[in-house]
């Protein structure tokens, strides 16, 4: 039997509960950012949660690509949009979701360096028993076993996503299909409203279409 890829469904309260902890930990160790820089698009709010937390004003957004379709990786870190000024004098925290492979942290890390901030320190909620040693952010909260985190921010396109792989998989499907596939296969448990709110939206961006005689059977686009 093939291995499932195992979800985790995270929520509002638990990133804002994780946001505080990460925070907690920087005041102890006695580090204090002026500027914060939330890597796009996953350490958005996390670094906003840091700037209200740790008192900090200034926050920028630094994008950068790895991850593609959802529990897919999409080659190495790169910088998309890079940052261009000058930071001499400024201590700076980089703050992503999560680390996986820490090539994300590093590749930024590496590109901030090169504006000559004062100090550059890095942060994240989790981080996976795959992370490299030496590439661990500096902060962190939870160490867990690598599972494919589904943030509140990011749900509606990784349940498109998760959905998109079942149909490839198992073709047309009901809607109380698709919710036991989704558990069957990602461990992901979602009621059938949200499924159904979830396949509108995915119709609406042309990934899924409605079939048979009443509607109620979805299958990808592509077929």
């Amino acid at each position: 039997m093939a291995e499932k890829v195992k979800c985790d469904m995270r929520s509002w309260e638990n990133v804002y509960i994780n946001s505080r902890k990460l925070a907690e930990k920087i005041k102890e160790s006695g580090y204090q950012p002026d500027i914060i820089i939330g890597l796009a698009r996953g350490g958005w709010v996390p670094a906003r949660n840091l700037c209200d937390f740790l008192g900090v004003k200034d926050l920028l957004s630094l994008k950068l690509e790895h991850w593609g379709i959802t529990a897919s990786p999409d080659g190495e870190a790169k910088i998309k949009f890079p940052l261009k000024m000058d930071l001499s004098g400024r201590k700076v925290l980089i703050v992503d979701d999560c680390s996986d492979t820490g090539e994300s942290l590093v590749e930024a890390k590496k590109h901030i360096q090169t504006l000559n901030p004062d100090e550059v320190k890095t942060a994240t909620m989790q981080i996976f028993d795959s992370t490299p040693s030496e590439d661990i952010p500096d902060f962190w909260v939870e160490k867990i076993p690598w599972v494919w985190v589904i943030y509140p921010w990011n749900m509606t396109e990784d349940l498109i996503n998760l959905i998109s792989q079942l149909l490839n998989k198992r073709g047309r499907l009901h809607l109380d299909h698709i919710r036991h596939g989704l558990e069957e296969e990602f461990l992901v448990s979602v009621d059938t409203k949200m499924i159904k709110e979830i396949m509108l939206e995915g119709e609406r961006r042309n990934k899924t279409m409605r079939i048979g005689d009443e509607g109620d059977h979805w299958v990808n686009v592509a077929e």
